[in-house]
């Protein structure tokens, strides 16, 4: 794994390497809950190369697509058509994962030799079902996962740090995935984690996404420590 220190996920005005000081929100305001209500924020540990783009503010959301954009072509005259491909592509991707509740994006910009080594990372709130007196069990929501996705799933109760919660791995062709160039005949590996949100009947999914099937065991590793960082804070 690539050296990781904490970054946390406040909408800080642009994308990249977010500070220690820093936390992501989880609910829009704060102060509306009492002592004993959820967590408004979460911090975890993610490698060092991988880029943020924060989803809930359009204006912050732009800035990160263009400074991810300067970051792949810096040369603006010589790649002007792979930065306004590029440019539209993110765009495009990252409005798609904000309609869906969406919190924030990361996307790995490692090399190797020169070649990319692709991963993702989406944060998404599942908001609180009011018809709920509490929160689903997560055992519940295991065994929904497993009737929904049979054997193409591998699905557990996994306690974390942060408390327990649902681990899901599956292999899936997404839409945006196609949109990025993947090739229809090989699918990402999907490594989702369902956190329910204490205090609450709202719950935080981490889906990451390895596409290289070759380099998928090892990158559901690091999954596996980044999920494992997770921590809820005030």
């Amino acid at each position: 794994m690539a050296r990781a220190e904490e970054r946390v996920a406040f909408d800080n005005g642009g994308g990249g390497a977010a500070t220690p000081e820093q936390s992501a929100k989880i609910s829009p305001t704060e102060g509306e809950k009492g002592q004993d209500g959820p967590p408004k924020r979460y911090r975890m540990i993610t490698p060092t190369d991988w880029f943020r783009i924060p989803l809930r503010s359009e204006k912050k959301r732009t800035r990160a697509v263009q400074i991810l954009v300067d970051m792949a072509y810096p040369n603006r005259d010589e790649f002007a058509v792979k930065r306004h491909e590029l440019r539209e592509l993110l765009t495009e991707v990252t409005q798609n994962a904000s309609q869906r509740e969406a919190i924030e994006i990361y996307l790995a910009t490692e090399a190797v030799m020169g070649i990319p080594i692709p991963a993702s990372l989406m944060v998404t709130a599942e908001p609180e079902n009011p018809s709920l007196p509490r929160q689903m069990p997560v055992s519940l929501l295991a065994d929904g996962i497993r009737d929904r996705y049979g054997d193409a799933a591998s699905v557990s109760v996994v306690t974390l740090p942060a408390g327990e919660a649902v681990r899901s791995r599956r292999e899936e062709l997404s839409e945006d995935s196609v949109e990025l160039g993947q090739d229809k005949e090989r699918p990402n590996t999907l490594l989702e984690f369902f956190l329910p949100v204490p205090h609450s009947t709202a719950w935080l999914v981490l889906t990451f996404s390895a596409p290289l099937k070759e380099l998928a065991d090892a990158q559901v590793q690091m999954f596996d420590a980044i999920a494992a960082s997770f921590r809820w804070s005030e």
